[in-house]
């Protein structure tokens, strides 16, 4: 009977895409976060793949919200679910997903909420966090749902925030 655990395995994966060599905090790069209302909003706009995301999750444990771009969800696979299932409280995809994508990802662990826009996504969060507890905004794809950058998403992200 194998028992390691799925964070175990998430890391292995990590290792093996070579992704082990990205540090979870990239020079240059640091997540910029906010305090409201008992609740630290990470950006981590600037994780532009999944493996990023994910190194980000690791670090920052639970109780925690991923707010992450619907784009990302054909790269969910079952062993990711059940990481997500582990790591995270509820995730928050924003844009448009793939139906089918979007259905069977319904189905797995946890809580799992899809948003038109960034702005809902923020908000539905919200809703979600606990007090003591963390929103990660690491969308885990190039920017996509009208916003043509980074700088872009991460603006509208800070937007949201100011109108908590």
């Amino acid at each position: 009977m194998n028992t390691t655990s799925t964070s175990d395995l998430a890391k292995r994966l990590l290792a093996l895409r070579g992704a082990a060599a990205v540090p979870a905090t990239r020079p240059g790069a640091a997540p910029r976060t906010v305090a409201i209302a008992g609740v630290e909003y990470i950006d981590d706009s600037r994780s532009t793949f999944l493996d990023a995301a994910l190194f980000s999750i690791l670090d920052l444990g639970k109780p925690l919200v991923w707010i992450a771009d619907a784009a990302t969800l054909p790269a969910i696979d079952g062993r990711l679910l059940a990481f997500m299932g582990e790591q995270v409280d509820a995730a928050v995809f924003y844009g448009t997903p793939d139906p089918e994508k979007a259905q069977a990802l319904g189905s797995g662990p946890g809580c799992v909420y899809f948003a038109d826009s960034l702005r809902t996504a923020v908000f539905t969060a919200r809703e979600l966090a606990v007090p003591g507890g963390r929103v990660l905004f690491s969308p885990a794809c190039p920017a996509t749902c009208g916003l043509a950058n980074q700088a872009e998403r991460s603006a509208e992200f800070r937007r949201a925030l100011n109108d908590l």
